[in-house]
């Protein structure tokens, strides 16, 4: 069930990220009801690598980090390949700039669930703390 709450509250940071993104880069013109749909889509693309971080058992370490860059190689090649598909990128040039701007998009989505993580674990401290407080 908390892989599910992951991967819901992780697409809507992806599609927070890609619509945010696309509002300061992109001419408001071209921003249309198929282009918020196209995003929603590459959000949903985007979002299905999570499943390499399920596991029954605690993850150790290493294997948090093998999956990580495991996770960073799907999500740029599926990324790339649903470009082509849609026919966002056709040549070489436009290729390596989506791949930028999808390795950018990358970085801020992790920093936020990033950040987004350090505050649940400081409010669940906190609580700790007040109950171990109240035991003794």
């Amino acid at each position: 069930m908390d892989l599910i709450k992951e991967f819901i509250r992780d697409y809507f940071v992806i599609f927070g990220v890609l619509i945010i993104g696309s509002v300061f880069l992109t001419p408001p013109d071209t921003i249309n009801r198929d282009y918020v749909l196209l995003t929603m889509a590459f959000a949903a693309i985007g979002n299905l690598p999570s499943i390499v971080f399920w596991s029954k058992v605690e993850l150790s370490e290493s294997s948090r980090r093998l999956r990580s860059i495991i996770h960073f190689i799907l999500v740029l090649s599926l990324m790339l390949t649903f470009g082509v598909i849609t026919g966002i990128v056709t040549e070489f040039v436009e290729y390596f700039i989506f791949a930028i701007e999808i390795i950018i998009v990358y970085g801020v989505v992790k920093f936020i669930i990033y950040q987004g993580d350090i505050s649940t674990a400081t409010t669940i401290n906190e609580k700790l703390k007040k109950l171990r407080e109240t035991d003794e």
